[in-house]
């Protein structure tokens, strides 16, 4: 477990530390304490429970997906509102969705080669954040879509994100943008709002650290309940 606090660590949330970085003033919630282990398909990791979204995952065990969320400052558990204080807005999230890694479902790269390429227009925009984004033809399946792509680290970033004109106003402050990591036999979902996408290269590299740290905790304990021989 020592590995899996130093990287969380590193992302601002430090197991050891949560009374105070995470606990806030104004409210009265108790973050879920303690960690437990899921198994997705044959992987097992070891997951802070604060991390979890859904309350009824938090016993752990075997699971088809694992849903977590965290601050996108940070990538630190959220603190909800509370009875105390119903109408406290959530900070901003990465919402990360686990499952088993599989070689038949396609990556990112893989979509945008077979599928993607095939609906986008000819223009092409500069962002911030070295961003690059390219909206699909009318007519097309993703003609209400944007796809944002990105070189830097080890693999091509790209994004699929609704155009905000097309969301109604309900949904606007969801975490419409997607993309997909592949890393340690597990696939990660990352969703996160359009305002966030010129820090892509932070997102990125903590969901990637944090996947790591998950399936590290789980190795570590496997390696100290075996018997020394």
């Amino acid at each position: 477990m020592k590995r899996l606090v130093i990287a969380l660590a590193v992302l601002g949330t430090a197991l050891g530390a949560n009374a105070t970085l995470l606990l806030r003033p104004d409210t009265g919630a108790e973050v879920p304490a303690g960690t437990v282990e899921v198994t997705l398909g044959s992987r097992k990791i070891i997951v802070p429970r604060a991390l979890i979204r859904d309350r009824a995952q938090m016993a752990g065990g075997r699971l088809d997906r694992l849903d977590l969320v965290v601050d996108v400052a940070d990538f630190s558990p959220l603190q909800p509102p509370t009875a105390r204080d119903p109408d406290r807005s959530m900070p901003d999230r990465v919402a990360l969705t686990l499952t088993a890694g599989s070689t038949s479902a396609p990556e990112m790269t893989e979509l945008f080669q077979t599928v993607y390429a095939r609906f986008l227009g000819r223009e092409t925009w500069s962002n911030p954040g070295g961003l690059l984004m390219r909206r699909f033809r009318p007519g097309t399946p993703y003609e209400d879509r944007e796809l944002y792509i990105g070189a830097g680290g080890k693999r091509i970033f790209i994004a699929l994100c609704p155009q905000e004109s097309h969301l109604p106003a309900n949904q606007r402050d969801i975490e419409p943008c997607t993309t997909l990591i592949r890393q340690d036999g597990l696939d990660a979902e990352v969703r996160f709002h359009a305002r966030h996408l010129p820090d892509w290269r932070r997102i990125v590299l903590s969901s990637q650290t944090l996947l790591d740290a998950l399936a590290s905790s789980a190795s570590e304990t496997v390696a100290r309940q075996s018997p020394a021989k």
